[in-house]
């Protein structure tokens, strides 16, 4: 189920909203279970949007209300700001009425732990690593660290070496799940099956690659990339899906002077044999696309502008390819840099040979199949927390 549209309208608006009236004016609750996830770090917000999609999944109306710590306006839309003071804490609970709490590994908040125990809301701590476990913050308290771990209905543990560090701290052995990191993911886009089975039909063995979300800016280095790759890519195919339909016309005239034949996609749904580059001037079908492509390029990164997110066709086995300017997605970029599943283009020049030298089966299928085991991975723990947290609600109103 989609959040609440009235938690989604007030989140909105929390930009306009005075500091007295951010943790008082709550919008009205929404019918069914309520989760909270209390953040502390802002980047810790993806991964609860990637649990939020997959609760969403369930035949039951389960709602995540997220706050965090560290709030600031530009987080208004993803997040609430967390109470802070016994009294606003309570009326935060008090009003919504969580029947699960998700602690995101971060400072055990002694205020805010001994409110939601003393309101018999069962709790959750995932990603405990062990580390910094000393700190309670608010100050230390004897035994407090023993007391607050205690009090986790259960504790994930991202290894078995944060396992025993946990049970050293006071942890109870019995709560601990060693289940790794929970890292957010991007959902696998969808495509129609029937137009990938036609458009893989019309290509053949063509080699081909995508720039996805291309840009004005980006034209001429793709252009010079399309002739550079295509001297040893015999009948090399560029597809091309713009950052908005309204720029189609442009970039097919300015590929046309490069000399290449170019197809709109409006005026022949799949490309034909003397098509060197294939235009998406129609609705951008992105999940078909990097279906396709066993190589992708992503627009905007290379001179700015804004960019799809790299888990998008690293999840659908195309390998990635991008420039500096990856923001907000430099996490994703990095993880999958670093298990060789994107490669960094650190200018125009290299776009061309990177683009051959990974139209080679073997190596397109050796970045696919690292990037397949970087999204996987994380939406592996993802589902096992899913899973937990339905069980434990489930165990609620039983």
């Amino acid at each position: 189920m989609a959040r609440s549209l009235k938690i989604a309208a007030y989140m909105a608006g929390l930009r306009r909203s005075s500091p007295d009236t951010l943790q008082t004016a709550y919008p009205d609750r929404p019918d069914g279970a309520i989760v909270w996830a209390r953040c502390s770090r802002p980047d810790q917000l993806t991964a609860i949007e990637t649990l939020q999609r997959k609760l969403a999944d369930d035949a039951d109306a389960i709602q995540i209300v997220v706050t965090v710590s560290d709030w600031n306006p530009s987080l208004a839309g993803r997040a609430l700001p967390e109470p802070k003071g016994k009294d606003k804490i309570r009326a935060f609970l008090a009003h919504w009425r969580p029947m699960l709490a998700v602690w995101m590994r971060g400072d055990l908040d002694l205020v805010l732990l001994d409110a939601i125990q003393s309101a018999r809301v069962p709790s959750i701590l995932v990603d405990a690593t062990g580390d910094g476990i000393d700190h309670v913050a608010g100050g230390w308290v004897p035994g407090a660290i023993r007391s607050l771990l205690s009090g986790f209905d259960t504790v994930l543990a991202v290894d078995s070496a944060s396992a025993e560090k946990l049970i050293s701290a006071g942890t109870p052995q019995a709560r601990i799940v060693v289940t790794g990191l929970m890292e957010d993911c991007s959902p696998v886009l969808p495509c129609n099956e029937a137009d990938r089975r036609n458009l893989s039909a019309a290509i053949g063995t063509r080699p081909v690659w995508l720039a996805a979300a291309a840009r004005a800016n980006d034209c001429k280095a793709l252009c010079r990339a399309h002739l550079e790759a295509g001297r040893r890519a015999h009948r090399l195919l560029l597809i091309i899906v713009p950052d908005t339909p309204d720029s189609a016309l442009q970039l097919a005239e300015d590929m046309r002077q490069f000399g290449f034949h170019v197809t709109l996609r409006s005026e022949n749904p799949e490309p034909s044999e003397p098509t060197q580059v294939f235009i998406v001037d129609t609705e951008p079908d992105l999940g078909l696309w990097y279906r396709i492509a066993p190589v992708t390029y992503l627009g905007g990164t290379l001179f700015g502008g804004g960019c799809r997110d790299p888990f998008e066709p690293a999840a659908l086995g195309s390998a990635v390819l991008y420039g500096p300017h990856v923001a907000p997605y430099q996490r994703h970029a990095a993880r999958l840099k670093a298990a060789f599943a994107a490669r960094l283009i650190g200018s125009a020049d290299t776009l061309g040979p990177t683009v051959e030298s990974l139209l080679a089966p073997d190596k397109a299928a050796m970045m696919a199949h690292a990037a397949w085991d970087v999204t996987s991975r994380g939406a592996d723990v993802t589902n096992q927390i899913v899973a937990l947290i339905r069980q434990r609600l489930e165990d609620r109103v039983a």
